[in-house]
């Protein structure tokens, strides 16, 4: 998985989403363009603002999305971990692809490399989306959650993407509304790991994970699905432009 990660230059795809935002499943759907390095997306949504459109471009921009909400409102530009862009989001616009969540589950193979034998279980094979993939479950028995002391310049975004976890799942956990709503020295509430279990699809040509279902301790926290998945489309330079004649900015 890993391997195909690091060779993927571009990706398009349709993501459709649920994640439990206060309690409640709330859905969401996309299509999304990308270019890994330097990082730029494009993404039309289709819920739940449709024909709302990002287009971030690191390092341009002063660090903002270029984003329009659809409608008659104007386009703005926003942080991309700002509050609003990150309302009722679990992830924030420069996590989409699968460098993001490789790293993720790289990072909890590794933790758990010794006991993956009793902690995987692959559940035979089955076909989503056209593309024969292997059903992968992986549990991880000693999920609890712990105490974190937070140190000088932390703020939940920080510490979640240190240690591998959910950042909107902290804020949850912790009884709070800002990303930067903590201080150093305070002491919060952390899971051991991003989630207590994970059902996946695993891609048997390319290893990607394009079905993923994702528990913690109080039951399904999200699931996320890629279709219409293409690796390294070749894409015009004007497809990560405000101009693009495909576009409404």
């Amino acid at each position: 998985m890993m391997t195909t990660i690091k060779g993927i230059k571009t990706l398009s795809f349709t993501m459709a989403k649920t994640e439990r935002i206060k309690g409640k499943m709330m859905p969401g759907s996309q299509d999304v363009k990308l270019n890994a390095k330097p990082f730029k997306v494009y993404l039309k949504v289709y819920v739940p603002n449709e024909g709302a459109e990002v287009l971030y471009i690191e390092g341009e921009n002063k660090g903002n999305a270029k984003v329009n909400p659809g409608g008659w409102l104007p386009n703005v530009n926003l942080d991309p971990d700002g509050s609003i862009l990150r309302k009722d989001q679990h992830h924030s616009v420069k996590q989409l692809g699968f460098e993001y969540t490789g790293d993720l589950l790289n990072h909890v193979y590794t933790k758990y490399k010794s006991k993956i034998n009793d902690y995987v279980s692959i559940n035979g094979e089955i076909t989503y989306d056209g593309r024969k993939c292997w059903n992968v479950t992986l549990t991880n028995k000693e999920y609890k959650i712990e105490d974190y002391k937070v140190l000088e310049g932390e703020d939940i975004i920080k510490i979640a993407r240190k240690l591998r976890l959910d950042e909107y799942s902290l804020l949850e956990l912790n009884d709070k509304k800002n990303f930067d709503d903590v201080k150093a020295g305070q002491t919060i509430k952390v899971p051991n790991s991003l989630c207590k279990q994970i059902e996946m699809y695993i891609d048997q040509e390319n290893y990607l994970p394009l079905y993923q279902k994702l528990f913690d301790g109080e039951g399904l926290m999200a699931t996320y699905e890629y279709t219409k998945l293409k690796i390294n489309p070749t894409f015009k330079a004007e497809e990560f432009t405000e101009e693009y004649s495909g576009y409404d900015f």
